[in-house]
């Protein structure tokens, strides 16, 4: 697995940034164009569901960085003739615009192209899937009624599944019975649920993420609880999500906060959110937890 510094191109980068040396046949300089549309993700039933948030392709030719392109991208190369490119799938790290990065769990996607200088090149079906050293320590897609997550004993409100067509998450070709969500209604302030497992995590710098299919109106917080060798319980917030009106995927990094949780033996995975004001109602949803690395 290649592990990538999580930083990107505030500014595309054009012909000054793409080769020195160019074929024969393109010597005087004119760049042909490639169009990246979308990258789509394909998984196995053991591996959840194929929805993705991918935003970006990161594009190598002859293994040199040419670019990373918010889709969909018309972008320029100094290269002509058959090309052989590299394409990683990007997302947004914790969902913030500006910190973005190949997911290292997705495949790079191999394209062979005839480019022509001054034509443009739409470069299609481009898939990806997970990596074959992909571990996913933890999967919930809530359509089992033997749920892995449930409130704590801090909750004012129960975690419970819906099957109402108008509220649960819904991804093209994919079946979804229910998904999970809770509801804070007058004097009740707190909701939160865990996983009801502990899972040992990888504590060297191994890219470790939590993907989640979510909705809420009121922040939501997400999180790890940990227990130490001395039997200890302990929680530290990672991300606090803002609230979105349509249901959003978000992949959140985990990797920093367990790698300064070095004394840590476990790992649960949180997630709550607090309101001050009975009169206002905060819902939550949920679906398609994988945790993975």
């Amino acid at each position: 697995m290649i592990n990538y510094r999580l930083i990107y191109p505030i500014l595309l980068i054009f012909t000054t940034l793409l080769f020195n040396s160019c074929n024969p046949d393109n010597d005087k300089g004119i760049p042909s164009y490639i169009h990246i549309e979308k990258i789509d993700l394909v998984t196995t039933p053991l591996q959840g569901t194929a929805s993705h948030k991918i935003v970006d392709a990161w594009v190598y030719i002859d293994n040199k960085l040419i670019g990373a392109f918010e889709l969909p991208a018309t972008f320029p190369v100094l290269r002509s003739g058959n090309t052989e490119i590299k394409i990683y799938a990007g997302i947004k790290i914790n969902g913030i615009a500006a910190v973005r990065s190949p997911y290292p769990f997705y495949k790079p996607i191999f394209v062979s192209a005839d480019l022509i200088p001054e034509r443009i090149d739409t470069l299609r079906n481009l898939t990806t899937t997970y990596e074959q050293s992909t571990t996913f320590e933890w999967l919930e897609d809530f359509d089992s009624g033997a749920l892995s997550i449930d409130t704590t004993s801090l909750s004012a409100t129960k975690l419970h599944r819906t099957s109402d067509p108008s509220l649960i998450f819904k991804y093209k070709n994919e079946r979804n019975d229910y998904s999970a969500m809770a509801t804070l209604s007058g004097d009740s302030t707190l909701f939160e649920c865990a996983t009801i497992e502990y899972f040992e995590l990888p504590k060297t710098g191994t890219p470790v993420f939590l993907e989640m299919n979510y909705k809420n109106d009121f922040n939501l917080t997400v999180g790890l609880i940990y227990i130490t060798s001395t039997h200890e319980v302990h929680q530290h917030s990672v991300l606090i999500l803002n609230p979105t009106e349509e249901w959003n995927k978000v992949y959140i990094n985990f990797t920093p906060t367990i790698s300064v949780l070095y004394f840590a033996q476990k790992f649960k995975v949180f997630i709550g959110m607090m309101k001050n004001d009975p009169s206002v109602t905060a819902t939550i949803y949920l679906d398609n937890l994988k945790l993975v690395y």
